[in-house]
């Protein structure tokens, strides 16, 4: 490189060009996962700070939100480009609409010269931050980064100008502005990253709203229309839930080994476009049950609520966490009855409580096992160690044995005889689910479970032989 190529530095933009969701966007998520609340005076600071153009409310969000850069997801191009600059000898400068409280640690992290941000009255962006590099570099003397048509200004006035992630459209202005403009590959998701944001392969859990209307041998199928709405009902809110608390959770999914791949974690899906359809979906799936009964949508406006307490505070209590997952699917459950106004017995909710209160607890086993073979020793975001293995296998298998329990007590009750014509063939469920159990158990411990139990009981061979076994034996019951 010449040497007056060397002396032109390379002012990179930080906010969607370097970090992939842009540094507001993930003080805000950070912030919202501590303080929902915070996040909400914030909002209304900022309605209100039209004199200072925002510039209060960016400072009270970088106090409160103290910068983590190795939290951060980069864009690997960028981070090269930054890299191959500073070999060559030119310095690096980064330009941000954010606080500087914000951008001065991010440009130590990655050996930047110097920065550029928002101050009082002044947001640096697009025709503003052209000026202020002009007024510091002068006219052609900087080489520019960006990715959004407010760096037009910026580029139209650089020496060279880089794209990122540009579309066509972009692609073409910045070519018009610089024929030798470079073009680096983005962070745009596709609309497959979409998809695997709402983790459609969780919905299989979806389908306990279908116990109660099984469990009553009910046969018409009017009303197993009515559940498949719940389901789909269902289904939306718990998506919205899931791209709520992957936002909730960036910072411990980034430094776990397989959440880091997902969408949100690895900077695929913008920010505060996800959070905003994740509130549509849950509104949405909310609105739908109430369309089928108010019920329904008291159950699953229940559930909702119980999956934020869980995101935001209740996942990092220790027990508390599993207990209320396991509550999450009597809650499901609770709904799929009352979409149909079918009693449920309280013999099948304790029933259903203690089987899945035993999964949510070989979760956090799993996830301690996987723990242990990375050299690790605290799981991310959660308040287990791998030295509290033997104890939640001991309390899983205790939550297992509850459930057997309390399936043997059914079969003695009287409500048993009005259901089942032989309910003494339902003891042969007792020893296919204590095995079962024992087996998921071992599993976990082994490491070969993984993260979610109930996930793997789907894909498991073992698992359907077992249900099928058991349902052969309730179907006997019932006809015999």
């Amino acid at each position: 490189m010449v040497g007056s190529e060397v002396s032109v530095p390379l002012v990179v933009d930080v906010d969607g060009t370097l970090v992939r969701g842009g540094l507001l966007s993930e003080a805000v998520t950070r912030l919202a996962a501590v303080s929902p609340l915070a996040v909400l005076s914030l909002l209304l600071r900022a309605a209100l700070s039209i004199v200072d153009g925002g510039a209060a409310v960016r400072r009270r969000l970088a106090l409160l939100t103290p910068p983590l850069p190795a939290t951060l997801s980069l864009n690997e191009a960028v981070t090269a480009e930054i890299a191959a600059a500073r070999q060559a000898g030119r310095q690096i400068w980064l330009a941000s609409g954010a606080d500087g409280r914000l951008v001065a640690p991010l440009a130590e992290a990655v050996g930047a010269a110097g920065w550029l941000a928002s101050g009082r009255g002044t947001m640096l962006v697009g025709a503003a931050r052209s000026a202020v590099l002009v007024e510091r570099f002068g006219e052609g003397g900087f080489d520019y980064v960006g990715s959004r048509r407010r760096d037009l200004p910026v580029w139209r006035r650089a020496r060279r100008a880089v794209g990122v992630g540009l579309s066509r459209r972009l692609s073409q202005a910045i070519r018009a502005l610089d024929g030798e403009a470079r073009l680096l590959p983005g962070s745009g998701g596709r609309a497959l990253d979409y998809v695997l944001a709402l983790r459609p392969h969780q919905w299989i859990k979806n389908a306990v709203v279908f116990g109660p209307i099984v469990a009553a041998h009910e046969t018409r199928p009017e009303l197993y229309l009515v559940v498949a709405g719940l389901f789909g009902a269902l289904s939306a809110a718990a998506s919205g839930g899931y791209l709520l608390n992957d936002l909730f959770d960036l910072p411990y999914d980034r430094a776990h080994q397989r959440k880091r791949r997902r969408p949100l974690a690895a900077g695929r899906l913008p920010l505060l476009p996800a959070g905003s359809l994740g509130v549509a979906l849950v509104a949405g799936g909310v609105a739908a049950a109430f369309g089928l009964s108010a019920a329904a949508g008291g159950c699953v406006a229940a559930y909702v609520l119980l999956t934020f307490a869980y995101s935001l505070v209740l996942k990092r209590r220790v027990f508390v966490d599993v207990a209320v997952l396991a509550l999450l699917f009597t809650v499901r459950t609770l709904a799929g009855a009352a979409a149909i106004a079918v009693p449920v017995s309280t013999w099948f909710l304790a029933f259903a409580f203690f089987v899945f209160l035993a999964l949510a607890i070989l979760k956090r086993q799993g996830e301690l096992s996987v723990l242990r073979a990375t050299g690790k020793s605290a799981l991310p975001g959660r308040a287990y160690t791998v030295e509290d293995r033997a104890v939640l296998a001991g309390f899983a298998a205790a939550s297992g044995m509850a459930s057997v329990v309390v399936l043997a007590l059914y079969i003695q009750s009287p409500e048993v005889r009005a259901l089942y014509g032989r309910p003494e063939v339902l003891w042969l469920v007792g020893p296919l689910l204590v095995t079962w159990l024992g087996r998921m158990t071992l599993l976990a411990d082994r490491g070969r479970l993984g993260d979610d139990p109930v996930l793997f009981a789907v894909g498991d061979r073992v698992t359907w032989l077992t249900t099928l076994a058991a349902g052969a034996a309730a179907a006997c019951a019932a006809v015999l």
